[in-house]
C-alpha cells in the first residue's frame, strides 16, 4: 500500500468526511493527517523530555508516520504540479531551439549572436590597432612641432617677424596635440540598426604563483577561505581520516 493510500485509510477510519461534506482532496487528507500527527507529537516538539521506553517507541512511531506523510505529500505535490510542469516543459522545448542558452542547447539567436561577435572581433581589433598607431603618429608629430615652436621662440629674440612665426608654430603644435588627443580617446565601433557596438574589456584572473596568491588571500582569513578549508576538512573526516593537521575530528552521536 502506498503512503498516500495509508493516509487516506487513516482519514476514513477517523471519520473525516462525515455528514456528507465534499469529498476531501488529496491535499486535504494529507494536511489533516499531518496536523493530527503534529498535535500528537507536540509534547516532544516543545521540549518535553523522553523518560520511558514507551515514550521513546511512540516518538519512533511518530517519526515513521511523519516520514510516510512527507513522502505522500511530496507525491501529491508532484501529481498536482504535473499539468503545469508538462505545459511549461512543452513551451520550454518549443522555444529552446530559438533562444535557449544552456550547456545542453544553444538557440539559433544565441548561437548566431555569439558567432557574429567572433566574426566582428578581429576586424574591430585591427581598427583599434590602426587607430592606436595613428594616435601615436599624431602625438609624435605634435611633440615635434612643439619642440620646433619652442626652438623658434628661443631664437626669435627681438625679431618681431620671428616671434610671430614662433606663435604660429605654437598654435600649429597645439592643434596637432588636440588632434592626437582626439585620436587617442576616440572609440572604435561599428553601427547597425541599433546602437553602435565596439570592443569591451573582460577581465579575468590567472594564477601564476599559487603560493603567493594563497598567502595574500589568507592574510585576513576571509569567510570564503574558511569555508573552502571547512569543506576539504569535512570531506577528509567523513572519508575516515582522523589525523589532519590543524583539524580536530569531532564525533557527535545523534538520531538521524
Amino acid at each position: 500500500m502506498s503512503a498516500l493510500s495509508e493516509i487516506s485509510a487513516d482519514v476514513d477510519r477517523l471519520g473525516v468526511g462525515g455528514n456528507n461534506p465534499p469529498e476531501p482532496t488529496p491535499y486535504d487528507a494529507i494536511k489533516a493527517h499531518i496536523d493530527d500527527l503534529y498535535e500528537e507529537a507536540k509534547p516532544w516538539l516543545t521540549g518535553s523530555e523522553v523518560t520511558t521506553e514507551d515514550q521513546a517507541e511512540t516518538i519512533k512511531r511518530l517519526k515513521d508516520d511523519f516520514a510516510k506523510a512527507h513522502k505522500a505529500a511530496d507525491a501529491a505535490r508532484v501529481e498536482e504540479n504535473k499539468p503545469f510542469d508538462d505545459g511549461k516543459a512543452a513551451v520550454q522545448a518549443k522555444y529552446a531551439p530559438l533562444i535557449s542558452d544552456t550547456k545542453a542547447v544553444r538557440g539559433k539567436t544565441v548561437l548566431a549572436i555569439a558567432t557574429l561577435n567572433e566574426a566582428l572581433t578581429p576586424y574591430l581589433r585591427r581598427k583599434e590597432a590602426e587607430q592606436a598607431a595613428e594616435a601615436k603618429r599624431l602625438r609624435e608629430e605634435a611633440a615635434k612641432k612643439l619642440e620646433e615652436a619652442a626652438q623658434a621662440a628661443r631664437e626669435a629674440s627681438g625679431d618681431l617677424e620671428a616671434k610671430e612665426a614662433a606663435e604660429e608654430l605654437i598654435t600649429a603644435a597645439t592643434l596637432a596635440a588636440n588632434d592626437a588627443k582626439r585620436a587617442e580617446t576616440a572609440k572604435v565601433h561599428v553601427r547597425g540598426d541599433g546602437r553602435a557596438q565596439g570592443l569591451k574589456s573582460f577581465w579575468s584572473a590567472k594564477i601564476v604563483d599559487r603560493k603567493a596568491a594563497l598567502l595574500h588571500y589568507i592574510q585576513d582569513w576571509p569567510p570564503e577561505i574558511i569555508a573552502a578549508i571547512q569543506t576539504l576538512a569535512d570531506q577528509d573526516v567523513r572519508a575516515g581520516k582522523r589525523q589532519v593537521p590543524g583539524i580536530e575530528a569531532v564525533e557527535d552521536r545523534r538520531v538521524a
